[in-house]
């Protein structure tokens, strides 16, 4: 057996095992700083709308106001301490970012997480943007855009109320 050879056999296999843990560690790596950076993003939160007949109990009828045709509601994935919540009608956002909301409702200083919010009602924690300004009417087939809030994370639903239901 010539000494070259099995020494050379040697220094074949050393490099490709120190290819391999340093390929490994790379991955390793540059997976944890994957992982990292997406702790620092701002998170989506997804929401469900959905949009019903009104709730009317027989203790309060609101017999002075009619009710609305529907009542329009959203839930959240996950337990939320809202910031901002604003509704928009989707045409006037498409053209300007900063479309006059219909309803809008910014933190207090003891906003609560909260998993839903019902359009034009008062949400624990938050007050009106505008003091004393109350949920505009929802108009049908108009198209809507909700917009939320929750420190970085964001949110945004599209929704579009049909013709009113017959009664």
């Amino acid at each position: 057996m010539k000494p070259g050879k099995a020494g050379s056999r040697l220094v074949v296999d050393m490099n490709k095992k120190t290819a391999f843990q340093i390929l490994l560690l790379a991955l390793l790596v540059g997976g944890g700083l994957y992982w990292v950076a997406g702790l620092f993003r701002p998170e989506k939160i997804q929401i469900l709308c959905d949009i019903h007949p009104p709730r009317v109990s027989k203790k309060n009828p609101r017999a002075a106001n009619p009710p609305p045709a529907f009542e329009v509601a959203f839930g959240f994935d996950q337990k939320c301490t809202l910031t901002d919540v604003r509704v928009v009608a989707l045409e006037e956002w498409a053209t300007n970012q900063l479309a006059r909301p219909l309803w809008h409702l910014v933190a207090d200083s003891n906003a609560v997480p909260t998993r839903a919010v019902v359009y034009g009602q008062w949400v624990r924690g938050m007050r009106p943007a505008v003091k004393g300004k109350r949920a505009e009417p929802l108009q049908p087939n108009v198209a809507y855009r909700l917009l939320i809030e929750a420190g970085s994370s964001t949110g945004e639903c599209d929704f579009k109320l049909s013709a009113s239901p017959a009664r």
